[in-house]
């Protein structure tokens, strides 16, 4: 097959690129990258008017911030609240960005309930979208020399560009996305499913009710919008063909992207997907290296970033090095420059140093590798975490067929709440499913009363209206008709 003098050079870059990361080391990446984050600073300071009057009330001196460590000291730090909630965008839009020059806009999800953030690209920042995307894909799925279709299931109008792979942006739509894969899926050597955990869970219970056979196909998934627990990736994994402990099969791995900053931050791979279930096999190991007890979370997600693009800080970090993420990316193109971004996730570095010495056996990616302990506000009081709500769930394939996904928990009095959606034509005894779940629950979550409830799909009272276009929010709401609930605290 002749290749055309571009795409000839665009894969001599691409095999430059990643010859480049697999000889690095994350300390000489990390120096590397650091050296574009004063000049995206200058510029932002320079030439974004909301920047300049948020470093002014912190009483900074653009001129006085001349090293990383000064930039880390006095610059303020940045959130929803005081950029898009307080200026127009207008004002966050750098000077020497034209609005005639923008060609895209996403928002946030607004999950958080205090309204919309917003990612502006340029005209130029979108040629330049299928090059990088067309990078990631190929460092994580060799896309430069397989066949590959990309079945984008992500809401929101999230859409990708690529020159390496066919994609079918489906959105939401479990129908489409079974047809083109059962269809088309013969006609490539790989396929990649996108989406969230909620939606990739209807789509394989939809997939299996109409028999459609995923192990004809070499199936990779990424996932994104919200942490999950292993059970979960070895429940789509069952239903996928993949085996996640064979290096050699499909890879199911998650990425975190925040709308107003990239949709790709974090990512795994198949060195800290092996790390993770390590830990979540021996919960001492977790301990050991993260400080964090399995009985109050699942093992956090381990993940990789690029330094080159992304400046990584965790602030007011526990005895364990976990604390609140902030993020700035170092584009001096940016329409609107966030510096020093906190994203509302809690995050560690990983010492490779003592991973190196708690399990020898396995090697990590040469890019640095940090621990995702999730959203803030998704901690429950007392410290335990939704997502041991999740494990439970799918650590019963059998019970988790039964089940949307969708759950809430609330606070009443002194024990939390449970409910539980199930599927609209259930098969089974809910009394079967409660006493399932209340087993797997009580070996977790030790000393904390759960009350499990399982409802009818159309009783559940959360979300009646999923259209997965929505993220589904797991806690923290009063319980519509009546029952006497606490507010969780956020």
């Amino acid at each position: 097959m002749r290749l055309s003098m571009h795409a000839f050079f665009s894969a001599i870059e691409r095999r430059l690129i990643k010859a480049r990361l697999a000889a690095a080391d994350p300390e000489s990446l990390i120096r590397s990258g650091e050296k574009w984050l004063l000049p995206a600073f200058r510029r932002a300071a320079r030439a974004c008017a909301a920047y300049r009057v948020l470093l002014a009330e912190a009483g900074v001196d653009p001129e006085s911030v001349r090293t990383v460590e000064d930039f880390v000291a006095r610059c303020p730090i940045l959130e929803k609240a005081n950029t898009f909630r307080r200026f127009p965008l207008a004002e966050l839009l750098c000077d020497d960005v034209r609005p005639e020059d923008l060609a895209l806009i996403i928002t946030s999800s607004g999950h958080g309930g205090n309204g919309f953030a917003f990612g502006l690209s340029s005209k130029k920042q979108l040629r330049d979208a299928a090059r990088l995307i067309d990078l990631g894909l190929d460092l994580a799925f060799d896309v430069g020399r397989r066949r590959t279709l990309l079945v984008n299931c992500l809401p929101m109008g999230v859409t990708f560009t690529s020159n390496l792979v066919c994609i079918a942006n489906v959105s939401v739509r479990e129908d489409m996305a079974c047809a083109i894969v059962d269809k088309a899926g013969p006609l490539f050597e790989q396929i990649i499913l996108c989406g969230d955990p909620l939606f990739l869970k209807k789509l394989c219970d939809y997939s299996q009710d109409i028999g459609l056979d995923w192990r004809r196909f070499r199936i990779h998934v990424i996932v994104g919008e919200e942490t999950f627990p292993e059970t979960f990736r070895d429940y789509l994994a069952g239903v996928l063909g993949i085996d996640p402990d064979d290096p050699a099969s499909g890879l199911i791995g998650s990425s975190m992207g925040v709308g107003e900053l990239g949709l790709n931050l974090f990512n795994e791979t198949r060195e800290t997907i092996a790390l993770r279930r390590a830990c979540s096999r021996d919960p001492e190991l977790s301990k050991n290296l993260t400080g964090q007890d399995s009985a109050v979370s699942p093992a956090p997600t381990f993940m990789v970033f690029n330094p080159l693009r992304t400046f990584v800080e965790v602030i007011d970090p526990d005895e364990h090095g976990v604390g609140d993420l902030v993020v700035t990316v170092m584009d001096e193109k940016a329409p609107v420059p966030l510096m020093r971004y906190a994203t509302g996730d809690r995050l560690q570095f990983i010492d490779r140093l003592r991973v190196a010495a708690l399990a020898p056996a396995l090697p990590l990616p040469s890019a640095p590798v940090v621990a995702l302990h999730g959203r803030a506000k998704d901690r429950l009081p007392g410290g335990g975490h939704v997502d041991l709500f999740k494990e439970a769930i799918y650590s019963d394939p059998l019970i988790a067929r039964h089940l949307s996904g969708a759950h809430h928990i609330s606070l009443c009095g002194d024990r939390l709440l449970w409910e539980i959606q199930s599927v609209r034509d259930i098969s089974i005894e809910e009394s079967t499913v409660v006493e399932r779940l209340q087993t797997l629950l009580s070996s977790k979550l030790l000393g904390t009363v759960v009350e499990v409830h399982a409802l009818r799909y159309d009783q559940f009272p959360y979300g009646k209206t999923i259209d997965y276009e929505r993220k589904f929010d797991y806690l923290g709401r009063q319980r519509p008709g009546g029952l006497a609930t606490e507010e969780l605290s956020e």
